[in-house]
């Protein structure tokens, strides 16, 4: 080997050895895709790469209209509306909108960690992962939903403490005809049944609905309305709600005696305003709504007697169920001990409940909602909220079947929020809120979206704005 050669091989070995007593240069990261639903919060902190453990970090947004990151790298986005670029005005079966924010974690030796954060519509957690929504409540607080068919479910189960069938306990599903010279009602009791002890077995509290209604009633109840004689009327009332709520005794937190008295657009003086076409109305006159709460506290004194209705947010209709639960109450209030039952508490009222369904829409203020509230506060009366959903879509898109944005479902998660809001403010009267479904393509009103969870059961930006709204103490 010569001289040249051995002296090429010594230069190769020193430059080896001595890039060994050199740093090697940090690799870099890469950069990190997260999805976050608008409304919800994730943790970038827990992301981070184990070269950032026990160092300070400060924590950078690129676009903090799209994403905003906390000092401790939590991020949250509160989009209000999506640019037509990113989506927002397209239909949500066509795509769920998308807009990008860069966060960026360094510390002060200048090590860095990139996240491509997509802020988007699309519902990302499955609502069995979620921590149950009634424990998110003060104890006692009852949040409820609807039990379609006669067992319960274990995402009802979970979520919620109190439940309502849907349809099962209405009179049609109940009373199948009655015995015209004997007075006798023939009853099938076996899904009610059935949803009651379902319930009542995993400590659920059921409402009963509902006792008096002018829809979803048997044949024999129409018929009341051309019931010549007045009594007969009243006493076959009397003796069907007595069945009910004896055969029930001891299971039903609370009934909704009478459902939607009133009809659209009514206002004055309210025993002039009931629905015509209520058979008990029109056999009976404006009394039947006294006796029938009445023959419901005689029949189970402890069960919570409410009326339920719909548009409570209308002012002429807030004022028509004030004027008739008032009076009614006033009536019960100036009787005697001995026409009340035994265990009835000194002073407690016969409606002792208002049941606001609050099916809603771009178009219901949350400031209607908490007027009416007032006018029910004033008169002493517990409230609930019983059927809640909101139309992601104004009343006339939906009407119209027009199929829901992306801006939609943010304006929509917006109301959830200003909604609970204003329940918050009157939680001393408010004691249970009950959807009227948990996923969106269960309910009834399915082609608007009007839920917490989509069709694949996860949670969509509603379910986040709803649930911050709810305060940590009450």
């Amino acid at each position: 080997m010569n001289i040249k050669r051995i002296g090429i091989i010594l230069i190769i070995v020193l430059f080896i050895f001595g890039c060994k007593d050199e740093e090697e240069p940090e690799m870099p990261l890469a950069q990190s895709t997260v999805l976050l639903t608008v409304g919800n919060s994730k943790n970038l902190a827990a992301m981070l790469d184990a070269r950032f453990n026990g160092k300070t970090i400060t924590w950078s947004s690129s676009d903090s209209t799209k994403v905003t990151v906390s000092a401790s790298g939590i991020i949250t986005s509160n989009i209000i509306s999506f640019t037509t670029a990113e989506g927002g005005s397209k239909k949500y079966t066509e795509g769920p909108a998308r807009a990008e924010a860069l966060v960026t974690a360094k510390t002060p030796d200048n090590k860095t960690q990139e996240f491509k954060v997509i802020a988007t519509t699309e519902a990302q957690e499955k609502i069995m992962d979620l921590p149950p929504l009634k424990d998110r409540f003060p104890p006692g607080f009852l949040v409820g939903n609807i039990a379609t068919g006669s067992s319960v479910s274990g995402t009802l189960s979970r979520h919620f403490n109190a439940l309502t069938s849907e349809n099962g306990m209405k009179p049609e599903k109940i009373s199948n005809g009655r015995n015209t010279s004997t007075g006798v009602i023939n009853y099938t009791w076996n899904n009610a049944d059935s949803f009651v002890k379902s319930a009542t077995d995993l400590n659920i509290k059921v409402i009963g609905h509902t006792l008096l209604w002018h829809s979803q009633i048997p044949q024999w109840q129409k018929d009341m309305a051309n019931e010549p004689n007045k009594a007969t009327a009243l006493a076959a009332m009397k003796t069907y709600i007595t069945d009910v709520v004896t055969h029930f005794k001891g299971k039903i937190y609370s009934w909704d005696v009478l459902n939607e008295a009133f009809p659209d657009g009514s206002s004055g003086i309210w025993k002039d305003k009931i629905r015509p076409e209520n058979p008990w109305y029109k056999a009976i006159g404006s009394d039947f709504v006294y006796e029938g709460f009445l023959a419901a506290r005689l029949a189970d004194p402890d069960a919570i007697l409410y009326y339920n209705d719909f548009n409570t947010d209308n002012s002429n209709r807030a004022n028509l169920i004030r004027d008739m639960v008032k009076e009614v109450n006033d009536k019960y209030l100036a009787l005697s001990a001995d026409n009340k039952p035994a265990e009835e508490a000194a002073g407690r009222l016969l409606i002792e409940g208002i049941g606001m369904q609050e099916h809603h829409n771009f178009g219901v203020s949350a400031a209607n909602i908490r007027t009416t509230l007032g006018k029910f506060k004033a008169i002493g009366v517990k409230v609930s909220v019983t059927e809640l959903d909101v139309l992601a879509q104004s009343w006339s898109d939906y009407s119209s079947r027009n199929a829901v944005t992306n801006n939609g479902l943010l304006t929509q998660a917006d109301l959830y929020r200003q909604y609970m809001a204003v329940y918050k403010d009157f939680a001393d009267i408010i004691e249970r809120i009950t959807f009227w479904g948990v996923t969106d393509n269960q309910s009834w009103r399915s082609t608007g979206l009007p839920l917490l969870f989509d069709k694949d059961g996860k949670a969509k930006p509603a379910y986040y704005k709803f649930v911050g709204a709810i305060p940590t103490t009450w």
